[in-house]
This record gives C-alpha cells, structure tokens and sequence, in this order.
C-alpha cells in the first residue's frame, strides 16, 4: 500500500484511468448489466475476456504515450446495497472485491515500469444513485457504510481508494474519513451537472472547500467524471481552490448520463477532439497529472488523451 506522498500522480507522473466502461459491456459486448452491476463479470468466462481486452487496450495506449495507468473501475457498485440487489452475500461480495483487486494487479505487472508507472485503485461508486438521486447518506452513516468496502481493499493491497460520481457532500465527507481512518490515500471525483454544479447545488469550490474542512484535507486531490469537459468547464472558476484538483475522467459526448444509458447503443464521440478539450485543460491546469476517461471512451480516446496531452506537457517545459 503506498502513501499518499509516494504516488507518482503527486509527484509529477502523467497518469490515466479509465471508468463507466458498463456502456461498452452493454452495448458493444452485449451483457445486460443487473443493476449496472459489472464485478460480476469476471465470474463469467466471455465477461472476463471483455474486461481484460478492455483494460489492456487502454493500458497499451497510455504506454504508448509514456503515461502511467491507475487500473480500477470493476468495483464501482460492489458495496453491500447494490450486491444484496443482485444476491450477493457479504462474504461473497468481499471475495469478489478481492478477486478484482488481483485481476487488476495482474495486468498491472505486465506493463509496470519506472517510466509508466502501474497503479491498482479501488473505485466506489455511491450508496445510491449518482445519476437520479433520492435520499442521500449523511456523513456519520456514508462513513460506517464506505469502510467495509475500504477495508476489503486496504486488505486486498489496493493502492488507493477513488470514490466516483459522487454528488453529495456529505457522503464524500464520511467516505474521506472512512478512508483516512485506515491509512488509505483517497480521491474523491465530483460528478457536476450541467453548469457546473452538484445535485445539492454547491459548485465545485465550496464542494471542495467542505469537504477538506471537515476532514482536514484527507482527499489527496479531487476529481471530475460522468460529464464532457463542455459541461463541467463553468465549474472551472479561479482561484486557488483549484490547486486541489488533481484530474479529470470526462464522457465521450455531451448527454446527460441518465440518457447515455437508456440509449441502447454506444455514443463515443470523436476520440480526437476529446484528446483536444483535455490538452486545452492541460493547459490550462498545468498541475493537474491524471488523464482518464469515462462513459463511452475506450483505448482509442485515452490514445488521443495521452498523445495529445503529453505533446502540450513536453512543450510546456521546452520553454
């Protein structure tokens, strides 16, 4: 397990990561996901094929690149509410927590080097639904309910824990410190509709400001996901609050998520001018290391992402 300063993302290394591939599995692979559920998957022959080809297809494009890959995502609704909906015991969603985290180590060793350096995450998804939200935990029951999860990685030997898609401050607060609790690094990635706002209707800075207020800055950096940098870019104000975002893991196209998902087929955009918007934000944002990719990207956007932010990064320090 590393800490937090021990990162290569906080030490300047380039990084990707990639999320939201349930799309893929539903509308290119074809498995009807129970309750977006996609863990169970790797219990399923062709199902651990897809996952495998998928995530080896966006590791070679970041190495191609000279990035390093943060390898998570499979764990995103394997907590005890979402695994009880689909008939899983605690044990046996521990087991298959555990059975995640070693498929993503496996892979990792493959490809680890010092210059691409390959990290295995353990992603949690919210209680309830990021997307059309209903009751929301507060922090002292989001804190009692995220540690089991935490736990299982911690034991498990994840690298760290991303929690993505959340919309509730409170809820990220009693999962930074759930996570803090066991010496776990934590980055909590916002999920901001749009104009730029949470569901609860703080905008990102206060969002942010709340949480390291009441967790005495736990989470080693903030994130955005699940939106397409022309929706989350009003969140983008100035100031010095924005030191503390440390990446971005945008969608393919701009749709609300809810409709990405009752599509019945697969939107990715244009992988070029995705790799674009993210290397303006490079730009931008030049402290910000993580590079990734949500709903509807694959390989071929993370190629775009990295190739093209990496061209914006060396011209950067040509200067």
């Amino acid at each position: 397990m590393l800490q937090t300063e021990n990162l290569p993302q906080m030490n300047g290394r380039n990084m990707t990561c990639g999320g939201g591939f349930e799309t893929w599995l539903q509308y290119v692979d074809g498995f009807e996901l129970r309750h977006f559920c996609a863990f169970e998957l790797i219990n399923d022959e062709r199902g651990l094929a897809c996952l495998t080809d998928y995530q080896r297809k966006l590791i070679e494009a970041a190495v191609a690149n000279g990035f390093g890959v943060i390898n998570e995502g499979l764990h995103y609704r394997a907590s005890r509410d979402w695994g009880e909906l689909i008939g899983f015991s605690r044990e046996g969603l521990e087991e298959i927590n555990i059975r995640g985290i070693e498929f993503y180590r496996d892979l990792a060793k493959e490809y680890d080097s010092p210059e691409t350096p390959m990290l295995v995450g353990g992603v949690i998804g919210p209680r309830g639904d990021a997307y059309n939200v209903g009751r929301t935990p507060d922090a002292a029951e989001a804190e009692d309910y995220h540690s089991e999860q935490i736990e299982t990685f911690r034991k498990a030997g994840a690298d760290l824990i991303s929690a993505l898609t959340f919309s509730s401050v409170d809820e990220a607060i009693g999962l930074a410190r759930a996570a803090k609790s066991q010496g776990m690094p934590v980055v909590i990635s916002f999920f901001v509709a749009k104009g730029g706002r949470l569901k609860g209707g703080e905008n990102l800075e206060q969002a942010i400001s709340m949480v390291d207020a009441a967790t005495n800055h736990a989470p080693s950096y903030y994130m955005i996901n699940c939106t397409h940098p022309t929706e989350f870019t009003p969140a983008l104000t100035g100031g010095n609050w924005t030191q503390r975002l440390g990446g971005f893991m945008p969608n393919a196209v701009a749709m609300e998520t809810l409709d990405l998902c009752k599509l019945g087929h697969l939107e990715d955009g244009d992988p070029e001018e995705l790799g674009g918007q993210m290397a303006e934000l490079a730009l931008r944002f030049p402290h910000i290391n993580v590079w990734g990719g949500c709903c509807g990207t694959d390989g071929r956007h993370i190629g775009e992402i990295t190739r093209q932010v990496g061209e914006v990064r060396r011209d950067i320090r040509a200067i």
